[in-house]
């Protein structure tokens, strides 16, 4: 079984996966204690880690005493799915993790691969494998902040999964404006690539989740573990 580590912005997240995920969960002890649980629980023989936070000397010291291949993703690890062309020295870890996750369960299409974290990326690959372009903007709770930050009174509110059209105080239509803003961004690139993509497999990952206008016609795949399914085939 393999050990799979995503750290992110905001979270660390930890799976342990065979063919499927037999445990998740958020970091929320020290690392050191957290491998001992997980070793002593499941016959781990392999780790696997994409981070875009910066050194950690607790991580790398507990790692050292796995005494088990460890494996740091980066974009230079080539997609052992199949040939891909395109992807910049600066991509994150794990949108690159994410976009072979897709990959590896449509080798076939056209992918538009949506992260919905504190950032929301877009990545679109062509079907021959080729990174077409991408986009990057405020996640839901990132923009809940910025208006937080930057005016006087507006509160600071967590985010949440729906919001109404449109609210009827300050918190309602702060949760309008940030959630479907969002889903409304998210909409129209999938709007704006289809008629060139026709043939356009979407998936989207990450903290947030948005119910999407029953008029986009398109595959859509919700996959919480989008980056764990990608660091698994390594």
């Amino acid at each position: 079984m393999k050990l799979l580590i995503d750290i992110g912005n905001t979270s660390a997240k930890l799976a342990v996966m065979d063919t499927v995920i037999v445990h998740f969960e958020r970091r929320y002890e020290p690392w050191g204690g957290t491998f001992a649980r997980l070793m002593s629980a499941y016959p781990i023989t392999d780790v696997r880690i994409c981070t875009v936070a910066g050194e950690d000397e607790e991580l790398n010291a507990a790692l050292d005493a796995l005494e088990v291949p460890v494996l740091w993703l980066t974009p230079s690890v080539p997609c052992p799915i199949k040939p891909v062309t395109g992807v910049p020295a600066t991509y994150g870890a794990d949108r690159w993790a994410a976009d072979i996750g897709a990959i590896v369960q449509d080798p076939d299409h056209t992918l538009l691969i949506i992260d919905a974290g504190t950032c929301i990326t877009y990545d679109l690959f062509s079907a021959d494998g080729h990174l077409l372009g991408g986009a990057i903007s405020p996640g839901v709770q990132l923009r809940l902040n910025a208006m937080h930050e930057h005016t006087a009174l507006l509160p600071l509110i967590d985010a949440e999964s729906e919001a109404v059209l449109l609210g009827h105080d300050t918190r309602t239509h702060m949760l309008s404006a940030a959630v479907n803003g969002a889903r409304f961004e998210i909409e129209g690139y999938i709007r704006a690539l289809l008629p060139d993509y026709p043939d356009m497999h979407v998936f989207i990952t990450g903290g947030n989740s948005f119910q999407f206008s029953s008029d986009i016609t398109c595959p859509i795949t919700h996959d919480p573990y989008l980056v764990f399914k990608g660091l698994q085939v390594f």
